[in-house]
């Protein structure tokens, strides 16, 4: 029995090593962009979702304020944060929100009203902020008033 050998030496030889090396290279190219592109999704996604519920709590925040708020003795108020108000926990813990302290912005005498009524208007920044999200914080301006007797002096 005779047993032929052939080996090609021609143009083809290793070709299809070469097309199966290519082939391998494209496809962990592929699954490399599949990969990070998901990365960067879920991280957008992260971010987004943070920021939404930093702006949860920054709303909780600007509530408390219009709660708990003695507007009759708004400059002596000092910053509040939700420690504070533990019951505020009890719909997501890891939601913090403080208010900061008002700042005059001015005192007008409103049309209508004796010289003994004045308008008085602060800033209030609220921010809100998620724990699970660091990085991520809302602040809400807010405008608040009172009108009162001006002949009461604040101190």
């Amino acid at each position: 029995m005779t047993v032929i050998n052939k080996q090609q030496n021609g143009p083809e030889s290793g070709f299809a090593l070469v097309l199966a090396l290519i082939a391998c290279m494209i496809l962990i190219a592929l699954g490399a962009l599949i990969i990070t592109l998901s990365v960067g999704d879920i991280k957008t996604s992260s971010q987004i979702l943070g920021q939404q519920r930093a702006m949860i709590a920054a709303e909780k925040g600007v509530n408390r304020l219009l709660q708990q708020y003695n507007f009759d003795n708004i400059p002596n108020a000092t910053q509040t944060t939700q420690v504070d108000f533990p019951d505020d926990y009890a719909a997501d813990p890891n939601s913090l929100w403080t208010i900061s302290i008002p700042i005059a912005t001015g005192t007008i005498h409103p049309a209508g009203f004796s010289m003994d009524w004045q308008l008085s208007t602060y800033d209030v920044v609220v921010t809100g902020s998620h724990l699970k999200y660091p990085g991520t914080s809302v602040a809400i301006g807010v405008g608040i008033g009172h009108l009162g007797d001006a002949s009461l002096i604040y101190k």
